[in-house]
């Protein structure tokens, strides 16, 4: 077994040099199943990261399962610095050596196999997996949700059958302090929102300045009494900083699950990591979860603890859950109430490309604005509008295997000129709307891999009258603001691959009848069995959900090691 202690030349978390590289050993899968785990955690993003985190550093011996690769540093073959169809143009090749190029880039290979439509869709779905799951590959907001968000049902005029509740199991009040914990653990920096009094209260370190890309936007919006600020990001802000986005940097700037939690929990506290490391199903009685079982390369694997936890994301969770049936639970794990999977939520994202300045050439991320005057508009509740970056270069439509990537391939030599004069150099932005939860969007069990052997997973979504309405006025009202520049809207909402902060599909609240989880993230009728990723929500918001998901993982923690080990 390979035991992982500090390094005595490097402490690690915040400590950590940040140019340090660390050889991360993992454990033996046989020596895993020989051990009385107190927690055994499935998934390393920012919900498992944390509270992962927290109980190690409480004592608790502690075990993460990632399906995913290690990108930690020191990893060898991990693709940094840039998406992997870029980086890797060879990738093209074949879908082996894509897919393959894809689990080093910190990306699932998983195959989403959409029904929403008269017939199936099969894509990828852009979300990350690996050591720190997709805040590998986040954009490093980490905001806190407005007051009001925790009762949602309110801002609706009419939500007509979906199943947005009139409020959270939890308040505001309940989560700041754990707001502020997951704050100062990420290291977040940013400036108040406006339009939030609450926020004035949180103290975040400043930002840097505006660059010079924004400061023209941010003179334009402030011009006609809108209220900018710049967005409270994880970030350390290094020289050279881009603010990446949708892949692994190889600066040291990006505060994530990884980097912040997971390998101080490893290095510092004595937990232990088995990576590329697929749960299957959890074997359970009527009460307890039993037996967790993997799937490993060295073969199958079947894993005790007193505590398990599942962080493995909106999709995979509930799928988890659904593939889990026995005779005790012939529904699904934890599922007597029939909601595990549904009320799936992704937001309803568009993009709006906007020049600046005419002859705008702009490359970097430059990930810096936020603004929410139309978050709250005339009675009803839209979202939020904040940077997504700049627009990627063609290699990443071209570099792919897939045949239509092979046709732009092909007719890039004439596509080229024009995607570079119409379509880059200038700033993306995100028009991020609150999705409200129905209970025909959902999650569905699939226990059959795809025909390769990758993971595959069953959605059903499709938009209500109320998305509908909402995104036209969204829109509209965006577009105005940013009249006298020249831009371009990218609708990409209404598409389904574009799977943008899923959530929800194992919600939590006080009626076993019509949640799956108890205030404290429990299964109602599994007592050792929590869940911490984003299916926890009960409503979306229109707030990047990183920080609330970190926040809450640690108040799930301390509730954790107070039940179950305070003796």
């Amino acid at each position: 077994m390979v035991v992982i202690r500090p390094n005595p030349a490097n402490a690690l978390g915040h400590h950590l040099g940040r140019n340090s590289i660390l050889a991360v050993g993992e454990l033996d899968p046989r020596e895993a199943e020989h051990v009385a785990w107190d927690v055994i955690v499935v998934g390393t993003g920012m919900g498992g990261g944390m509270l992962g985190y927290s109980l190690a550093r409480s004592g608790r011996k502690v075990l993460f399962v990632e399906k995913g690769r290690s990108t930690l540093p020191g990893a060898p073959g991990t693709i940094r610095s840039a998406i992997p169809e870029v980086a890797e143009p060879w990738a093209r090749r074949s879908t082996e050596t894509y897919y393959d190029a894809l689990a080093r880039a910190g990306r699932s290979t998983d195959e989403v196999e959409d029904i929403s439509g008269r017939s199936p869709r099969r894509y990828l779905p852009g979300v990350g997996s690996g050591t720190g799951g997709s805040t590998g590959l986040y954009g490093m907001v980490c905001e806190r949700f407005f007051v009001r968000d925790f009762t949602p049902r309110q801002d609706f005029r009419d939500p007509g059958d979906s199943t947005v509740p009139e409020a959270w199991p939890v308040t505001y009040d309940q989560m700041r302090p754990w707001y502020s914990a997951a704050e100062k653990l990420l290291g977040v920096r940013g400036q108040p929102d406006p339009l939030r009094p609450e926020a004035t209260e949180v103290g975040l370190p400043a930002a840097p300045p505006f660059s010079a890309e924004n400061q023209p936007l941010i003179d334009h919006l402030t011009s006609q009494g809108l209220h900018p600020y710049h967005l409270p990001m994880a970030c350390d802000y290094t020289d050279g900083c881009t603010t990446c986005d949708a892949y692994l940097c190889d600066q040291s700037c990006k505060n994530d699950a990884a980097r912040n939690a997971l390998l101080p929990a490893i290095a510092e506290h004595g937990a232990h990591i088995l990576t590329e490391c697929r749960v299957v199903r959890l074997d359970a009685d009527d009460t307890q979860v039993r037996h967790v079982i993997c799937e490993h390369r060295s073969g199958m694997l079947s894993l005790e603890a007193k505590v398990v936890v599942l962080a493995a994301g909106a999709l995979v969770t509930p799928m988890l859950l659904l593939n889990s049936r026995s005779g005790d639970w012939p529904h699904g794990l934890a599922n007597g109430s029939d909601w595990v999977g549904r009320n799936l939520m992704r937001h309803a994202v568009d993009h709006i490309e906007v020049w600046p300045q005419r002859d705008s050439k702009i490359t970097a991320e430059n990930k810096q604005i936020g603004l929410n005057d139309f978050y709250f508009w005339e009675g009803q509740k839209y979202g939020a509008v904040q940077s997504a970056g700049a627009m990627a270069p063609i290699e990443a439509l071209t570099n792919r295997p897939d045949l239509p990537a092979k046709m732009l391939r092909v007719m890039s030599p004439a596509l080229r000129p024009i995607y570079e004069r119409y379509f880059s150099g200038g700033l993306v932005l995100a028009t991020i709307m609150e999705d409200l939860p129905y209970l025909d969007n959902r999650v569905l069990p699939c226990d059959r891999p795809s025909s390769d052997g990758r993971q595959r997973l069953r959605i059903q979504y499709r938009w209500h009258a109320s998305e509908v309405e909402r995104r036209a006025v969204f829109l509209r009202q965006v577009k105005q603001i940013f009249e006298p520049f020249r831009k371009i809207t990218l609708r990409t909402a209404k598409n389904n691959a574009f799977l943008a902060h899923v959530c929800g599909t194992c919600r939590f609240g006080t009626d076993p009848k019509t949640s799956v989880l108890d205030p404290n993230n429990r299964a109602h009728e599994v007592d050792n069995l929590y869940v911490v990723d984003a299916s926890f929500f009960p409503s979306s918001t229109g707030i990047n959900p990183s920080l609330t998901i970190a926040a809450n993982a640690l108040r799930v923690a301390a509730h954790v090691n107070q039940l179950h080990f305070a003796n």
